[in-house]
This record gives C-alpha cells, sequence and structure tokens, in this order.
C-alpha cells in the first residue's frame, strides 16, 4: 500500500464523527468513524446490511425518504434525528452513551453508482448536549421563572394557533383568565414572599385539575389563563368551577394564619363573530372583572353565543 492510500485509510478511520455510505435502497455499503464510545456506538458491523433488518420500521423508512429526497434533489441536505442505541439490532450490548442521541446529519449524494445503485453519504454528528441547551433555552423563554407556568409570550402564541384552527376547522376552544381575589392585600399583610408561595401552590392545584392538551399560563402578576383546545362552553364552565374550588384549597402561610385564597374566573368561548385573539381575550377578561363586581370567588361565563351566563351563586367551600 503505498504512502498516499495508508494515509486517507487512516485519515477516514479517524473521522471524529461517523460517516455512511448508503445505497438508495437502502443498503450500508461502507461505515467509518466515530470511534469514541462516550460519543457514539460502534456500528461497523453494520456493513453490508439493510436498513430495515436493523432500525425500527419506521426510523428505517424516515431514513430511506431522506436518502431518496438527497438524491433527487441531486445536493446537500442536513436533517435532524433521535436514535438511541437500543433501537438498533446488534448495539444494545455495546458501549455507547446511555438514551436518545441527538444527531445532525449531512447527506450528500456520490457522483458514481455502486453495487449498481445510486448512494449518498451520510455524516451523523452527536449534537445532543447542543439540543438539550437549545430545549432549556426555549423553555425557559416560554415559562414563568417563579410559579412554572407557561408566560404570556407563549400564551400569545399558542393562543393564536388555537384561534387559527377553530376558524379553519370550526375546533371549539375555550379561553378561561383567572386572578387571585385580594392578592394585594395578601402580599401587604404577608410579605411578598408569601404572595409568591401562593402563586406557586395556585399554579400546582390548578395544573393537577388538567389534561395534557390543556395549558395553564401566567399572564400578569396575580393572572393567569388556561386555554382549553376540544371543549365546548359548558365544558369549559364545568372545569372553571372546578379550579375556583382548588384554589380554595390554598392556604397563605398554611398551618400557621390558615387564611385561605379565592379566585375570580372568566370564561369564554370561541365564536363564529370573533374577528381575532383580541376578541376573545376582551371578553373574557370582561367577564373576570364582571366576576369580581358580583361579590369575587365565583365563575362568569359565556355560552357559544359570547352572551353572558349569570354568575354561580358560590357554594359552600368543601
Amino acid at each position: 500500500m503505498d504512502f498516499e492510500a495508508e494515509l486517507l485509510r487512516a485519515m477516514v478511520t479517524a473521522l471524529p464523527d461517523p460517516v455512511f455510505v448508503i445505497t438508495e435502497s437502502g443498503y450500508y455499503l461502507e461505515i467509518a468513524g466515530g470511534r469514541d464510545p462516550a460519543y457514539y456506538h460502534d456500528g461497523s458491523y453494520l456493513k453490508g446490511m439493510a436498513l430495515h433488518a436493523v432500525l425500527p420500521e419506521e426510523k428505517a423508512d424516515w431514513l430511506l425518504e431522506q436518502i431518496r429526497q438527497t438524491l433527487r434533489q441531486g445536493g446537500l441536505r442536513t436533517v435532524q434525528y433521535s436514535l438511541a442505541g437500543n433501537e438498533v439490532k446488534g448495539l444494545e450490548a455495546a458501549p455507547g452513551p446511555d438514551g436518545d442521541i441527538r444527531f445532525e446529519g449531512r447527506i450528500q449524494p456520490l457522483p458514481l453508482s455502486l453495487w449498481g445503485e445510486r448512494a449518498v453519504v451520510w455524516a451523523a454528528r452527536n449534537i445532543t448536549h447542543q439540543h438539550e441547551l437549545e430545549m432549556e433555552l426555549q423553555r425557559l423563554s416560554e415559562t414563568d421563572s417563579l410559579t412554572g407556568a407557561f408566560n404570556r409570550r407563549k400564551f400569545l402564541e399558542q393562543l393564536g394557533r388555537g384561534f387559527r384552527e377553530f376558524k379553519r376547522y370550526g375546533r371549539p376552544t375555550a379561553l378561561v383568565i383567572l386572578d387571585i381575589d385580594y392578592f394585594k392585600q395578601i402580599n401587604d399583610d404577608f410579605g411578598h414572599s408569601a404572595g409568591d408561595e401562593v402563586l406557586c401552590r395556585l399554579t400546582e392545584h390548578c395544573a393537577a385539575q388538567l389534561r395534557e392538551v390543556d395549558s395553564l399560563y401566567r399572564i400578569g402578576g396575580e393572572e393567569f389563563a388556561v386555554l382549553l383546545p376540544d371543549t365546548d362552553a359548558n365544558e369549559a364552565c364545568w372545569l372553571a368551577e372546578r379550579l375556583r374550588r382548588v384554589a380554595e384549597q390554598v392556604q397563605v402561610e398554611p398551618g400557621q394564619s390558615g387564611k385561605k385564597i379565592s379566585i375570580s374566573l372568566g370564561v369564554s368561548a370561541f365564536i363564529a363573530a370573533d374577528g381575532s385573539i383580541e376578541d376573545v381575550m376582551k371578553r373574557a377578561d370582561a367577564l373576570l372583572y364582571e366576576a369580581k363586581r358580583n361579590g369575587r370567588n365565583r365563575v362568569m361565563a359565556s355560552g357559544g353565543s359570547g352572551k353572558p351566563r349569570q354568575s354561580r351563586a358560590v357554594p359552600e367551600s368543601s
């Protein structure tokens, strides 16, 4: 072997990230690089095997489609995907990272046919740490730092998305806006630390009542919103009443003062006459303030027509 060929083989073997040559029909023809077990599993044994023989069908289908799309386009494509070592047949006990690995795949068509087929070079880079950092930064940008509920920015984004789906598909959706009665007095009498604790405990109590598809947001000091997809006016009103009841379980300085809080709520179903999210928000806000004018600790709701319903009588606390 001449020096140049030996050097080229050494360079390919030493590549820090794995590189695969994969045919259009989904066979691994060559594998090189990516030998550090802190970042990758050794997949050199895959040479000559088919994607569908070693990967779950759904992931094999997805990878094969990326290969074929790259060949159709005839140029470099970049994709991101997750794959765990235990999802690849033969890697279950091999040294390497645990759990899902997030990859960036750079896919480039080869300029020649192999085994009578077109093929691509697929370079895979472990970007798990970068991806986790990006997800954490996104989470921080969307959540309230005190309570952990989504923040106003996320609220407006998801409310807009829900409104577009309502307009396009007629998907029933409702909005609940609530706030804590006499919250300023809590801060004045017990201090802001106690007020912060109340906000956090209220968030926990309310979140426990919601479905996985529902979302809770802190949109102001003591003001919260709940977005309820696939929920009509009656269902939203029923949920709001549940929130009102669980809020009564929240104490200021538990075990000491025994003072409990209450909340007032405005419930607005989306209606056909709404022209924007501002219409929905204004109606929910107006109903919230009507609940306050009528004595607080109650739900005020609009029906499917948008017309207000009389405030519910306040049941005895359970």
